[in-house]
């Protein structure tokens, strides 16, 4: 077993947004540990994405990660912290 990235830890890899699923990511790491990110938006973003890694690195891989959820607890977070609605005095 290694330690270290594989080779293949370093080919781009392309894949739907896991937090705004209309979005697409190319992410590349570098040997040296930092990564390359490019997102894209709007009509045609896996295909531009794409083309996008295509040309900028040549080799890469179309993965499909599962969107992130939303916990039960961020939710009810959310839904004490933001007021629904606000008391006005009437006169």
């Amino acid at each position: 077993m290694s330690d270290g990235p594989n080779p293949d830890d370093f080919r781009a890899k392309v894949f739907r947004d896991r937090k705004h699923t209309e979005d697409w990511r190319v992410e590349k790491m570098d040997e040296d540990g930092s990564s390359e990110i490019a997102i894209f938006s709007g009509p045609g973003a896996r295909e531009r994405a794409i083309r996008y890694a295509d040309l900028e690195y040549g080799a890469f891989d179309e993965i499909e990660l599962e969107p992130y959820r939303r916990s039960t607890r961020a939710l009810l977070f959310r839904s004490r912290s933001t007021p629904c609605c606000s008391r006005q005095k009437v006169y």
